[in-house]
Protein backbone atom coordinates (compact mmCIF):
# COMPACT_ATOMS: atom_id res chain seq x y z
CA UNK A 1 0.00 0.00 0.00
CA UNK A 2 1.39 3.06 -0.87
CA UNK A 3 1.49 6.03 2.09
CA UNK A 4 1.48 9.95 0.92
CA UNK A 5 0.32 11.40 4.05
CA UNK A 6 0.62 9.21 7.28
CA UNK A 7 1.25 11.57 10.06
CA UNK A 8 -1.31 13.74 9.23
CA UNK A 9 -2.90 13.30 12.72
CA UNK A 10 0.35 13.71 14.48
CA UNK A 11 0.86 17.15 12.92
CA UNK A 12 -2.75 17.58 13.93
CA UNK A 13 -2.32 16.81 17.68
CA UNK A 14 -3.16 19.38 20.10
CA UNK A 15 -1.91 19.65 23.63
CA UNK A 16 -5.38 20.03 25.86
CA UNK A 17 -5.55 20.01 29.73
CA UNK A 18 -7.93 21.64 32.31
CA UNK A 19 -4.46 22.84 34.45
CA UNK A 20 -1.07 22.90 34.28
CA UNK A 21 2.06 24.69 35.28
CA UNK A 22 4.84 26.05 33.16
CA UNK A 23 8.20 26.34 34.62
CA UNK A 24 9.91 23.03 34.06
CA UNK A 25 10.41 23.65 30.64
CA UNK A 26 12.40 26.71 31.69
CA UNK A 27 14.34 24.73 34.68
CA UNK A 28 15.75 22.37 31.37
CA UNK A 29 16.82 25.45 29.42
CA UNK A 30 18.58 26.86 32.61
CA UNK A 31 20.86 23.35 32.88
CA UNK A 32 21.10 22.97 29.01
CA UNK A 33 22.74 26.38 28.86
CA UNK A 34 25.40 26.05 32.36
CA UNK A 35 25.71 22.28 31.84
CA UNK A 36 29.41 21.47 30.92
CA UNK A 37 28.88 17.79 30.01
CA UNK A 38 29.37 15.91 26.66
CA UNK A 39 26.09 14.36 25.71
CA UNK A 40 25.63 11.42 24.34
CA UNK A 41 22.75 10.84 21.44
CA UNK A 42 23.00 7.21 19.59
CA UNK A 43 20.93 3.90 18.35
CA UNK A 44 21.83 0.50 16.86
CA UNK A 45 19.07 -0.37 14.03
CA UNK A 46 18.12 -3.57 12.48
CA UNK A 47 15.57 -4.94 10.75
CA UNK A 48 15.76 -8.37 12.21
CA UNK A 49 14.67 -6.84 15.39
CA UNK A 50 11.76 -4.76 13.38
CA UNK A 51 9.75 -7.13 11.28
CA UNK A 52 12.12 -9.61 11.04
CA UNK A 53 13.03 -9.77 8.14
CA UNK A 54 16.34 -8.83 6.42
CA UNK A 55 16.52 -6.46 2.97
CA UNK A 56 16.29 -3.04 2.25
CA UNK A 57 17.70 -0.64 5.03
CA UNK A 58 19.48 -3.77 6.91
CA UNK A 59 20.87 -2.64 10.07
CA UNK A 60 23.10 0.53 10.75
CA UNK A 61 24.59 3.03 13.94
CA UNK A 62 24.64 6.96 14.64
CA UNK A 63 26.43 7.95 17.36
CA UNK A 64 26.57 12.05 18.66
CA UNK A 65 28.34 13.37 20.90
CA UNK A 66 26.91 16.88 22.20
CA UNK A 67 29.40 19.07 23.15
CA UNK A 68 27.99 22.33 25.17
CA UNK A 69 29.62 25.94 23.95
CA UNK A 70 31.06 26.63 27.31
CA UNK A 71 33.90 23.95 26.98
CA UNK A 72 34.54 25.65 23.57
CA UNK A 73 34.37 29.62 23.75
CA UNK A 74 33.74 31.87 26.57
CA UNK A 75 30.11 33.00 26.66
CA UNK A 76 27.61 32.59 23.87
CA UNK A 77 27.96 31.54 19.91
CA UNK A 78 23.91 33.10 19.92
CA UNK A 79 23.08 36.09 21.87
CA UNK A 80 20.42 34.61 24.39
CA UNK A 81 20.18 30.67 23.05
CA UNK A 82 22.08 27.63 24.77
CA UNK A 83 24.07 25.71 21.67
CA UNK A 84 25.77 23.11 21.51
CA UNK A 85 28.41 21.59 18.79
CA UNK A 86 27.38 17.65 17.63
CA UNK A 87 29.46 15.61 16.23
CA UNK A 88 27.99 12.29 14.57
CA UNK A 89 29.48 9.16 12.95
CA UNK A 90 27.16 6.99 11.05
CA UNK A 91 27.11 3.67 9.04
CA UNK A 92 24.61 1.78 7.33
CA UNK A 93 24.57 -1.28 4.61
CA UNK A 94 21.16 -1.56 1.96
CA UNK A 95 20.25 -4.27 0.44
CA UNK A 96 17.60 -5.86 -2.26
CA UNK A 97 14.64 -8.04 -1.58
CA UNK A 98 16.34 -11.46 -0.75
CA UNK A 99 20.21 -11.69 0.29
CA UNK A 100 20.12 -14.93 -0.55
CA UNK A 101 19.98 -14.76 -4.17
CA UNK A 102 21.81 -11.49 -4.42
CA UNK A 103 20.28 -8.37 -6.13
CA UNK A 104 18.22 -8.64 -9.18
CA UNK A 105 17.20 -5.84 -11.86
CA UNK A 106 14.91 -3.44 -10.74
CA UNK A 107 15.67 -4.27 -6.86
CA UNK A 108 17.33 -1.87 -4.86
CA UNK A 109 21.13 -1.89 -5.03
CA UNK A 110 23.72 -3.19 -2.48
CA UNK A 111 25.22 -0.11 -0.67
CA UNK A 112 27.50 0.25 2.30
CA UNK A 113 28.14 3.96 3.54
CA UNK A 114 30.11 5.40 6.53
CA UNK A 115 29.78 9.49 7.01
CA UNK A 116 31.30 12.10 9.97
CA UNK A 117 29.61 15.27 10.59
CA UNK A 118 29.78 18.53 12.20
CA UNK A 119 26.42 20.46 13.44
CA UNK A 120 25.43 23.63 15.38
CA UNK A 121 22.68 23.08 17.57
CA UNK A 122 20.85 26.01 19.02
CA UNK A 123 17.72 26.39 21.81
CA UNK A 124 16.21 29.46 22.21
CA UNK A 125 14.94 30.34 25.94
CA UNK A 126 10.97 29.16 26.75
CA UNK A 127 8.43 31.19 27.03
CA UNK A 128 5.53 31.13 28.44
CA UNK A 129 2.77 30.55 25.61
CA UNK A 130 -0.92 31.08 27.48
CA UNK A 131 -1.52 30.04 30.98
CA UNK A 132 -1.02 26.08 30.19
CA UNK A 133 2.93 25.36 28.56
CA UNK A 134 5.89 26.74 27.35
CA UNK A 135 7.12 27.05 23.77
CA UNK A 136 10.68 26.75 22.85
CA UNK A 137 12.65 26.87 19.19
CA UNK A 138 15.35 24.13 18.66
CA UNK A 139 17.76 24.63 15.68
CA UNK A 140 20.10 22.33 13.70
CA UNK A 141 22.49 22.94 10.81
CA UNK A 142 25.85 21.74 9.53
CA UNK A 143 27.77 19.34 7.29
CA UNK A 144 28.01 15.17 7.11
CA UNK A 145 30.99 13.62 4.33
CA UNK A 146 30.31 10.52 3.72
CA UNK A 147 31.84 7.63 1.63
CA UNK A 148 29.92 5.07 -0.37
CA UNK A 149 31.26 2.07 -1.81
CA UNK A 150 34.58 0.23 -0.86
CA UNK A 151 36.96 0.26 1.09
CA UNK A 152 34.41 -0.43 3.89
CA UNK A 153 34.38 -3.63 5.48
CA UNK A 154 30.41 -3.29 5.83
CA UNK A 155 29.45 -6.21 3.44
CA UNK A 156 32.35 -8.29 5.16
CA UNK A 157 30.56 -7.89 8.39
CA UNK A 158 27.41 -8.90 7.22
CA UNK A 159 28.43 -11.83 5.45
CA UNK A 160 30.18 -12.94 8.45
CA UNK A 161 26.87 -12.08 10.58
CA UNK A 162 24.88 -14.30 7.81
CA UNK A 163 27.40 -17.41 8.30
CA UNK A 164 28.01 -19.23 5.10
CA UNK A 165 25.62 -18.43 1.97
CA UNK A 166 22.90 -16.62 4.15
CA UNK A 167 24.47 -13.08 1.89
CA UNK A 168 25.09 -13.45 -1.38
CA UNK A 169 26.64 -10.13 -3.03
CA UNK A 170 25.91 -9.83 -6.71
CA UNK A 171 29.24 -7.24 -7.33
CA UNK A 172 27.32 -6.06 -10.52
CA UNK A 173 24.59 -4.43 -8.21
CA UNK A 174 26.79 -2.81 -6.06
CA UNK A 175 27.13 1.26 -6.06
CA UNK A 176 30.51 2.21 -6.85
CA UNK A 177 32.76 4.56 -4.22
CA UNK A 178 32.09 7.87 -4.39
CA UNK A 179 32.61 10.86 -1.13
CA UNK A 180 29.61 12.54 -0.98
CA UNK A 181 28.78 15.59 0.86
CA UNK A 182 25.15 17.22 2.13
CA UNK A 183 24.07 20.28 4.29
CA UNK A 184 21.31 19.17 6.65
CA UNK A 185 19.17 21.02 8.65
CA UNK A 186 16.17 21.11 10.60
CA UNK A 187 13.74 23.64 12.88
CA UNK A 188 11.83 22.22 15.73
CA UNK A 189 9.38 23.62 17.51
CA UNK A 190 8.62 22.59 20.86
CA UNK A 191 5.58 22.85 23.01
CA UNK A 192 6.42 21.61 26.70
CA UNK A 193 3.59 21.11 29.38
CA UNK A 194 4.39 20.01 32.55
CA UNK A 195 1.31 17.90 34.60
CA UNK A 196 1.22 17.21 38.09
CA UNK A 197 4.25 14.34 37.74
CA UNK A 198 4.76 13.64 34.11
CA UNK A 199 5.40 16.10 31.03
CA UNK A 200 3.74 15.96 28.13
CA UNK A 201 5.43 17.65 24.90
CA UNK A 202 4.48 18.48 21.07
CA UNK A 203 7.66 19.05 19.02
CA UNK A 204 6.76 19.64 14.85
CA UNK A 205 9.52 20.12 12.74
CA UNK A 206 9.96 20.81 9.03
CA UNK A 207 14.02 19.46 8.15
CA UNK A 208 15.97 20.03 4.64
CA UNK A 209 18.52 18.29 2.87
CA UNK A 210 20.80 19.38 0.19
CA UNK A 211 23.95 18.20 -1.58
CA UNK A 212 25.26 14.88 -2.95
CA UNK A 213 23.82 12.31 -0.83
CA UNK A 214 20.23 13.13 -0.67
CA UNK A 215 17.94 16.59 -1.90
CA UNK A 216 15.16 16.05 0.15
CA UNK A 217 12.41 17.84 2.61
CA UNK A 218 10.34 16.42 5.13
CA UNK A 219 7.69 17.84 7.73
CA UNK A 220 6.85 16.41 11.00
CA UNK A 221 6.47 16.17 14.31
CA UNK A 222 6.33 14.06 17.56
CA UNK A 223 4.36 13.76 20.72
CA UNK A 224 6.86 12.82 23.69
CA UNK A 225 4.64 11.78 26.76
CA UNK A 226 7.07 10.98 30.11
CA UNK A 227 8.45 11.71 33.29
CA UNK A 228 12.18 13.23 32.51
CA UNK A 229 11.51 15.24 29.67
CA UNK A 230 12.79 18.68 30.75
CA UNK A 231 16.17 19.14 29.75
CA UNK A 232 16.81 16.55 27.73
CA UNK A 233 18.45 17.02 23.88
CA UNK A 234 16.73 14.73 21.12
CA UNK A 235 18.04 14.30 17.28
CA UNK A 236 16.29 12.14 14.64
CA UNK A 237 18.41 9.41 13.02
CA UNK A 238 18.75 10.31 9.41
CA UNK A 239 19.00 7.00 7.56
CA UNK A 240 15.53 5.55 9.02
CA UNK A 241 13.92 8.49 10.96
CA UNK A 242 14.13 6.93 14.24
CA UNK A 243 13.59 9.12 17.49
CA UNK A 244 16.44 9.32 19.40
CA UNK A 245 16.49 10.45 23.11
CA UNK A 246 19.89 12.35 24.02
CA UNK A 247 21.41 13.02 27.23
CA UNK A 248 19.52 14.44 29.63
CA UNK A 249 19.01 16.75 33.17
CA UNK A 250 20.09 14.20 35.88
CA UNK A 251 17.43 12.84 37.45
CA UNK A 252 17.38 9.99 40.41
CA UNK A 253 14.97 7.23 41.13
CA UNK A 254 13.59 5.98 38.21
CA UNK A 255 11.97 7.83 35.20
CA UNK A 256 10.15 6.84 32.23
CA UNK A 257 8.99 7.87 28.50
CA UNK A 258 6.89 7.22 25.05
CA UNK A 259 6.52 8.63 21.75
CA UNK A 260 5.02 8.61 18.96
CA UNK A 261 5.78 10.30 15.23
CA UNK A 262 7.04 10.27 12.38
CA UNK A 263 7.45 12.60 8.57
CA UNK A 264 6.34 13.07 4.94
CA UNK A 265 9.02 13.51 2.60
CA UNK A 266 9.52 15.08 -0.64
CA UNK A 267 12.72 13.46 -2.56
CA UNK A 268 14.21 14.91 -5.12
CA UNK A 269 17.57 12.91 -5.24
CA UNK A 270 18.54 9.70 -3.55
CA UNK A 271 21.97 8.53 -3.80
CA UNK A 272 21.43 5.34 -2.96
CA UNK A 273 18.79 4.72 -5.60
CA UNK A 274 19.90 7.20 -8.48
CA UNK A 275 23.31 5.26 -8.76
CA UNK A 276 25.45 7.32 -7.34
CA UNK A 277 26.21 10.98 -7.51
CA UNK A 278 27.47 10.48 -10.84
CA UNK A 279 24.33 8.63 -11.70
CA UNK A 280 26.47 5.98 -13.11
CA UNK A 281 26.14 3.07 -11.25
CA UNK A 282 23.14 0.88 -10.94
CA UNK A 283 19.62 2.34 -10.25
CA UNK A 284 15.90 1.75 -9.84
CA UNK A 285 13.30 4.30 -10.17
CA UNK A 286 12.17 5.47 -7.08
CA UNK A 287 9.02 7.00 -5.15
CA UNK A 288 9.08 10.44 -4.98
CA UNK A 289 6.67 10.86 -1.80
CA UNK A 290 7.56 8.90 1.14
CA UNK A 291 6.51 8.77 4.88
CA UNK A 292 7.93 7.22 7.90
CA UNK A 293 6.25 6.65 11.19
CA UNK A 294 7.83 5.92 14.92
CA UNK A 295 6.95 4.67 18.11
CA UNK A 296 9.24 4.01 21.09
CA UNK A 297 9.86 4.12 24.70
CA UNK A 298 12.75 4.64 27.03
CA UNK A 299 12.89 3.52 30.95
CA UNK A 300 15.79 5.27 32.98
CA UNK A 301 17.19 4.49 36.03
CA UNK A 302 19.87 7.13 38.01
CA UNK A 303 22.51 6.74 35.47
CA UNK A 304 21.21 4.13 32.75
CA UNK A 305 18.45 4.09 30.32
CA UNK A 306 17.39 1.66 28.19
CA UNK A 307 15.26 2.29 24.80
CA UNK A 308 13.25 0.61 21.96
CA UNK A 309 11.64 2.14 18.95
CA UNK A 310 9.90 0.96 15.95
CA UNK A 311 9.77 2.88 12.44
CA UNK A 312 7.58 2.55 9.61
CA UNK A 313 9.25 3.17 6.13
CA UNK A 314 6.74 3.30 3.47
CA UNK A 315 7.75 2.10 -0.32
CA UNK A 316 10.73 4.11 -1.79
CA UNK A 317 11.60 2.85 -4.97
CA UNK A 318 8.71 1.32 -7.66
CA UNK A 319 9.51 -1.93 -7.52
CA UNK A 320 9.49 -2.30 -3.70
CA UNK A 321 7.35 -4.85 -2.82
CA UNK A 322 6.40 -3.81 0.30
CA UNK A 323 7.35 -1.90 3.41
CA UNK A 324 9.41 -2.72 5.87
CA UNK A 325 9.26 -1.79 9.71
CA UNK A 326 12.90 -1.27 11.02
CA UNK A 327 13.69 -1.84 14.88
CA UNK A 328 16.57 0.57 17.50
CA UNK A 329 17.93 0.28 20.35
CA UNK A 330 19.84 2.69 22.66
CA UNK A 331 21.88 2.76 25.91
CA UNK A 332 22.53 5.62 27.75
CA UNK A 333 24.86 6.04 30.62
CA UNK A 334 26.67 8.78 32.34
CA UNK A 335 30.02 8.48 33.84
Amino acid sequence: MKARCLTAAVLATTLGATSAVAGSSQDGFRWLSENDEILREGIIWNDRIGDGRDRYKSGGATQSWVVPEGRLIDGRFIEGRASYLELQARALVMTPDNVTIGGVAGDRPFAQYASLGAFLRSYDRPVEDGRMTTRAVEDRIGIEVGLLGDPLPLFEIQEMIHNNGGFQLNNMRVLDTEVLVNVEGRRTMRWHMQLNDTDLEFAPYVSGSAGMRENSVRVGGDVIYGSSLEGRTWNIDPGIGALIPGGSKPRSGANWMMWVGGDVGAVATDAFLDGGFSRDGVSVPREELVARVRVGFMFEYENVALGYSMTWLSEEFEDQSHSQVIGAVSLKYRF
